[in-house]
């Protein structure tokens, strides 16, 4: 149940080393903070928990605080645009594994700001873990999103679970889910100590993402059997982003793809597709990253490696010339 005991001792969140920016609209003084804390010995999700949260939801609140209008607008985005950036800052520390190759994970989103980031921050820990990760954002109705969670066959379910709205915005869909014949296992995160999710509806709560990769190994271990397993591994070239897909590359892999993506396009100058992972990448999954070009167009944020195994293949296709390619990595 809630904060089982067998996973290690409850989060210690004590004083940490480094010294919390002022203000969240400050980038280099976020910056500065979670270079400090990864210096110092913090996870990437501990560092997201301790700096980025605490900044994020007091801005927050204070934009609340202050009523609507402009200025209360301004400073929301100003907040998520600078949270954003940071964010993506941690990915490039996230440890990376193939424990969840092929699985399916949801993660569940609270509406507002914080939801949305707190949202993102435990995709991006399960992405680098190998898991496939759908989003379902909980301002749907709670039949929704337990058929969104069904639809995406998850394994596991991750619900932020940072404060009593947080909480009670998933407790209707979870409880419905746990009925199920099979339920995912359900784990909440609950970002800080101080937070009671008292009525939790979750199998484990942890503190932080870093805790999830140990328990989601011990709880159900690897998958692979049967079908060829499909993810991504997740990496940094300079200021942009390297998403390595690993598998077959299909039209349906290729859906995949284009979500974790274009999830984060406004968020790195560049990000490059490495393909040389894939076991194999046919005509019909290369025509499916051309017809996704030809929807949103790649350039120039987003290119293919263009390796020698690539070209290759684009021009036995007949697709010479038909997506941006990048020439090398950093």
């Amino acid at each position: 149940m809630a904060g089982d005991s067998q996973f290690g001792p409850a989060p210690d969140f004590s004083v940490p080393s480094w010294t919390q920016p002022h203000t969240a609209r400050d980038p280099l003084a976020l910056r500065e903070a979670i270079d400090v804390a990864l210096r110092g010995g913090e996870g990437p999700g501990s560092t997201y928990a301790r700096v980025l949260r605490p900044l994020l939801a007091e801005q927050a609140d204070g934009a609340v605080a202050g009523g609507g209008g402009p200025i209360a607008d301004e400073r929301r985005a100003l907040v998520r645009s600078a949270t954003q950036a940071a964010l993506a800052e941690l990915v490039a520390h996230l440890p990376v594994s193939d424990e969840g190759m092929g699985r399916g994970a949801a993660v569940l989103v609270p509406a507002g700001v914080l939801g949305e980031l707190d949202g993102r921050a435990l995709a991006d820990a399960l992405d680098a873990g190998g898991w496939v990760t759908e989003l379902v954002a909980l301002d749907d109705s709670a039949d929704a999103v337990v058929s969104a969670i069904v639809a995406a066959r998850a394994e596991v379910v991750v619900a932020p679970c940072g404060d009593a709205a947080q909480v009670l915005a998933s407790q209707r869909a979870l409880s419905l889910l746990r009925r199920a014949t099979a339920p995912p296992l359900i784990v909440g995160v609950a970002f800080a100590e101080a937070a009671s999710p008292s009525g939790m509806a979750a199998d484990h709560v942890v503190g932080t993402a870093d805790a999830l990769a140990p328990l989601l190994a011990r709880r159900i271990g690897r998958g692979g059997h049967g079908a060829v397993p499909w993810g991504v591994r997740l990496g940094r070239d300079a200021a942009g982003l390297v998403v390595a897909p690993i598998g077959l590359l299909d039209p349906a892999s290729v859906a995949r793809l284009r979500e974790i993506v274009e999830t984060r396009r406004t968020l790195y100058p560049k990000i490059v597709l490495d393909l040389r992972e894939l076991m194999a990448a046919d005509a019909p999954g290369l025509l499916a990253l051309v017809a996704w070009d030809v929807e949103l167009p790649w350039d120039p944020t987003v290119a293919a490696l263009g390796d020698p195994r690539t070209v290759a293949a684009l021009a036995e296709a007949g697709l010479t010339g038909a997506l941006p390619l990048a020439a090398a990595l950093s």
